[in-house]
């Protein structure tokens, strides 16, 4: 799975408009420098209504509609990394889960040197592509989490537009975990991850125990066998599978 040209205008943009909500950034409508690598991008969100060319200063700034794609992405990234992050660190042979020892540790450096240890696999990305979900959108939420996208370095609008991060998320993709390397005897890696799920999906509920929405989405998508503590949402399709789209207005 590569970029398409498409998806990576799509995250493109929709770093550069978190960008303009998060430090009520403009543009001039000149572009002038290193500026003027932002001109695809903000035509793409201009013909969507997100962007717009204010009268008055002649400077692009954010609809009310950009603000809110803006919110909705936020809310939906940190969505996916509470139900996504539980698979990071996973033991295969003990069938134990790093994150579900988290509160054990009291500083950072004990808890990575927890992590460091050989027998964790990282499993999120076979995990998203068992359960349709796209795993280059989960990379992104993890860069965008991690503050991947320095906005003051020289030139960074080159970077944002032809940089070399979205080419490392596609190495990150081609590199990872693969559901054929989990296979042995006669047992499928899909199977394999289909176990790892259910049990992941447990933590991710003990973890979320205070959460009533994710509480009521894994009990409609992963339930469990002796029933949820809340009743099941009325979602037609997991949340994951449903793509993060910039759509053009109708």
């Amino acid at each position: 799975m590569t970029f398409t040209a498409e998806k990576r205008h799509l995250f493109a943009a929709t770093v550069l408009l978190g960008h303009m909500a998060e430090r009520d950034r403009t543009f001039d409508v000149l572009l002038l420098g290193s500026q003027a690598h932002l001109q695809e991008l903000l035509n793409w969100l201009m013909v969507r209504k997100l962007v717009e060319i204010d009268d008055r200063s002649h400077h692009y700034t954010l609809t009310a509609q950009g603000k809110e794609k803006v919110r909705l992405f936020t809310l939906r990234y940190q969505k996916l990394l509470t139900y996504f992050d539980v698979f990071s660190a996973v033991d295969l042979e003990e069938g134990e889960f790093a994150l579900a020892s988290f509160s054990r540790f009291k500083t950072g450096t004990s808890w990575q040197d927890f992590l460091d240890h050989d027998r964790w696999e990282d499993l999120r990305i076979p995990v998203a592509i068992e359960l349709s979900a796209d795993p280059l959108e989960l990379i992104f939420a993890h860069f965008m989490q991690e503050g991947r996208f320095d906005f003051d370095t020289a030139a960074w609008e080159l970077t944002l537009a032809e940089g070399l991060v979205w080419q490392e998320m596609e190495e990150i993709l081609q590199h990872s975990v693969t559901a054929g390397d989990l296979s042995y005897d006669d047992v499928s890696g899909s199977s394999v991850l289909r176990d790892v799920i259910e049990h992941g999906f447990i933590l991710v509920r003990e973890l979320c125990d205070e959460d009533p929405e994710i509480l009521a989405h894994l009990a409609r998508w992963s339930p469990l066998h002796d029933g949820d503590s809340v009743p099941a949402d009325s979602s037609s399709k997991p949340f994951w599978q449903e793509p993060w789209q910039l759509p053009l207005p109708d």
